[in-house]
């Protein structure tokens, strides 16, 4: 074969449309349409309509195009690598993978099958070779990437040592529930609205349910909840209640704290310490994490390999 010949991929330009047909690539022999790239990108073009509009959206559009070349042209030199091979699937492998589409996608609908290529205005035939290729790509990734993919338990471990305070580990967290007093404004005000904190403390450490008395008494938003926040940390909540939040034991009731517009009364109804994620919890996940590095990795180097000794041009 000729030297390999590789053009970047087209540039992203704004304001020039995608044309409807003609040549997109050629692969060695192999011609590549704008018609089969618009028919990959399809797939993509709901959510892109979605998610932008204007100059946004047309850039978003050549990228997806791009991208969808892109992996047609990957499909193309694996097809003649399996072809260089001498490389056959006969027909009735093909044909049997069509009668397993058709019964799980139609309910074994014959008709709706026919009908949907008509509608695609694609042949039969047209689509046995669109499923010849598809087996044709997953087989030879299959040997060339997947069956060769390892990763070792001696991998995950140290994957694992390595990244326990990046990904691993849970910070403190804790549930607390909080009554609120506005200060007022005046001397006076302030001196009556610290009496009252105080009162309502003191029943609380007598005994009153924390929830009523913050429905009853509490000014802030969550009054209504009985004062109940969710689990977070404590450098979540606001900077003079978190002293309390990292040492009040789980149960008790706090002092009163005071800050420039509001009184706080706190109690810590449940406390998570902080810890790591086990390495048994979460192996498998990791294992799969770089499984998929792995696989990326040896695809790309089987990729570029494939370019080597290919002729690629773009139009």
């Amino acid at each position: 074969m000729a030297a390999a010949q590789t053009n970047p991929a087209p540039t992203v330009v704004t304001n020039q449309p995608i044309e409807i047909d003609g040549y997109a690539a050629k692969v060695n022999t192999r011609i590549i349409t704008i018609a089969e790239v618009r028919e990959a990108m399809a797939p993509m073009l709901p959510e892109l309509y979605r998610s932008y509009e204007g100059e946004k959206l047309e850039e978003a559009l050549q990228t997806a195009y791009a991208q969808s070349l892109n992996e047609l042209i990957e499909q193309a030199l694996i097809l003649e690598s399996f072809k260089d091979r001498g490389g056959q699937i006969p027909d009735q492998y093909i044909n049997d993978e069509i009668r397993r589409i058709i019964n799980e996608r139609f309910n074994g609908d014959e008709a709706r099958f026919e009908q949907l290529l008509a509608a695609q205005k694609k042949s039969r035939d047209d689509y046995m070779k669109t499923v010849r290729d598809q087996m044709i790509v997953g087989m030879m990734v299959g040997e060339e990437i997947s069956q060769r993919a390892r990763v070792t338990p001696e991998q995950v471990k140290e994957y694992y040592d390595a990244h326990l305070d990046e990904e691993f580990f849970i910070p403190e967290k804790v549930k607390y529930s909080v009554i609120v007093l506005n200060k007022g404004e005046t001397e006076e005000e302030q001196t009556v609205k610290l009496q009252e904190a105080e009162k309502i403390r003191e029943k609380l450490t007598d005994g009153a349910d924390f929830a009523e008395t913050a429905k009853a008494s509490s000014e802030g938003s969550r009054a209504a909840d009985g004062g109940l926040f969710p689990w977070m940390q404590p450098e979540e909540a606001r900077a003079e209640l978190q002293d309390a939040l990292h040492n009040l034991p789980a149960g008790k009731i706090s002092d009163i704290i005071d800050t420039d517009t509001q009184l706080y009364i706190l109690k810590v109804e449940a406390r998570r310490q902080a810890a790591y994620r086990p390495f048994g919890e979460v192996r498998d996940d990791i294992k799969k994490a770089l499984l998929g590095k792995e696989r990326l990795r040896l695809r790309e180097r089987w990729i570029e390999r494939l370019k080597t000794n290919a002729y690629i041009r773009i139009y």
